[in-house]
Formats: structure tokens, sequence, C-alpha cells
């Protein structure tokens, strides 16, 4: 019997996160589904784990090493045979809710090509922030421009829209974004956003996602934004200029974090004075208000 959802998991050295991850899935109290895990190039033991955890609605594939996330997402997309494609990060987990409450949408909305939700951060084992989707609106490739407001591990999207795209960009340029970009040319394309405000898995914050080049990420995370907005027209002149600059403030904003987290203060400070020069009055806001959450905390 052909299965509804197909959940796809690319898997890279991540054999310890496994048990975890797979097990949130096979926790679902949603039964109609598949799971497929790409392994993309591991050398750890990912397989043994694989097969040692294997149940009925599992395959596995490897694959040599792609260098980004978008190979085994499209490897594991075109394998799928389900209607929907849900994508999980090999280090994430899902609550047992999670496909039910996903696809309780799809029913009663029809016409949305893709769900997204909330997620909670697991900050070397301790609950931190809750990731937020959204906020919905008329024009999502708009908000989409002024940031990734959709999360990887918690979006299921119907399988012929993934495939009008042509899945995920390989392209190293786009590397660590790569979701970021597939959503961007979804919403141009005038697929259909529904942002669940519900918090339905986990997103796991360890050393070896926050060692990975950072400064690439957001290097790449522009290259993504400047694509974009080459092809964005607004009926108001001014209105894409203070997007743009808005979108770059934001980002800047964030690298400078990024930096200050690092003990890096001097390329800090230039990064957030980059994010004042963009947006002023974005860049003090938002980062005031930064501040004073982790002050608070």
């Amino acid at each position: 019997m052909t299965p509804r959802v197909s959940v796809v998991i690319a898997a890279h050295d991540h054999a310890h996160f496994l048990p975890d991850s797979l097990g949130s899935v096979k926790a679902q109290t949603y039964p109609d589904y598949e799971v497929i895990v790409v392994d993309n190039g591991s050398t750890d033991n990912t397989k043994e784990v694989v097969e040692k955890l294997s149940w009925d609605k599992l395959r596995y594939h490897y694959q040599q090493n792609t260098g980004s996330v978008a190979g085994p997402r499209n490897t594991g997309t075109k394998l799928a045979r389900g209607e929907y494609v849900a994508y999980l990060d090999s280090d994430d987990s899902w609550y047992p809710e999670k496909l039910a409450k996903v696809m309780r949408v799809f029913a009663d909305h029809p016409e949305i090509d893709l769900v997204t939700h909330d997620l909670l951060t697991m900050v070397h084992g301790k609950p931190g922030d809750v990731l937020r989707v959204g906020p919905d609106g008329k024009d999502v490739f708009r908000s989409l421009l002024l940031g990734n407001c959709v999360l990887g591990s918690a979006t299921v999207v119907k399988k012929r829209a993934m495939d009008e795209i042509g899945g995920f960009d390989g392209d190293k340029s786009f590397v660590h974004v790569e979701d970021y970009e597939a959503w961007l040319r979804l919403a141009a394309k005038g697929k259909k956003f529904f942002f669940l405000n519900e918090t339905l898995g986990e997103y796991r914050i360890h050393k070896n996602n926050l060692s990975h080049d950072f400064q690439t990420s957001f290097d790449n995370e522009i290259r993504v934004v400047r694509k974009h907005f080459a092809g964005y027209n607004s009926r108001y002149p001014l209105d894409k200029y203070f997007l743009y600059h808005s979108s770059l403030a934001r980002i800047y904003l964030r690298l400078s974090y990024r930096y200050f987290l690092n003990g890096q203060l001097w390329r800090g400070l230039a990064a957030a004075f980059s994010s004042f020069i963009y947006n002023p009055y974005f860049s003090v806001r938002f980062g005031l208000g930064a501040a004073r959450r982790h002050i608070l905390k």
C-alpha cells in the first residue's frame, strides 16, 4: 500500500543522534507514512545503527557525500512514494502528534502546499528558546525576503510542488541555506504556505552545528537574498530599496551575535555597524530587543 507521507532523513555522521530521530518518527500517532534515511557518505556506523533500528516502514539508501544537505534531500524526495514529503534532519526529533496535526491542516485546507511549525531548541541537551515560524501574511515571498520563516525539520510539503521547482539547489554557493532558497522558489511560484504555531518537535544545538563555518553560511544567505531580490517587483519604488536593506540589516545583525558569542569582539562590532548602516531603525530596534532577552536570561 502506498504511504501518504514520506519522511526523508538526511544523515551524515550522526549515528549517535539517529536513535532519537528515528524513535520520534516511529512514535507518531499518524500511521500512514514511510521513512527514508539517505546516508550522505557517512564514515561512522550510521548503516549499522539504522539496520539495528529498522522496522517495516523504514528504508535505507547510501550515496557518496554530495557536500551539502541538498543532495540527500533530493535523493530522498525522488525515492519518496508519498504524496507529501516531510523533512527531518538526523539530529532533530518530533513529538508524537506532529504528523497527525500537520496532516489535519492539509485535510482542512487542501489548497495548502506547505506546512511548517514551531520547534523547541535543545541546547546541549537543555531546553532553550522556541523557534517560531511565520508570521503568516498575504505575500509569503515578501516575508521570506526578510528572513527564513520556515524551519526545515518542521516542514511537510506536497511532493509535486518540490518536483515542480526541481528540488533543492545543490550549488555550493547555497551551502547551509539550501532550504531557505527552495522556500523562496516555492513562494515565487505562488505556492501556499501554512504556519502552524504549535511546538511539535525539537531542534538540537550541539558542538557540530555550532562549529561549522558560520561566515560561509551568512555569505551564502546574502547570495540567496540578492538572487531573489533581482526578480522582485514592487508597485512602490522605495519599497524594494527598504525591504532589501532591511533584509541585509537582519543578516548582519545575526552575524554580529555569532561573532560576539565566539569572542570575536571587533568583527562583531563591524557586523553590527554594517547592520546599522543598512537600516538604523531595524538594527537598533531588533538589536536592543535581542540584547534584552539575553540579559533577562
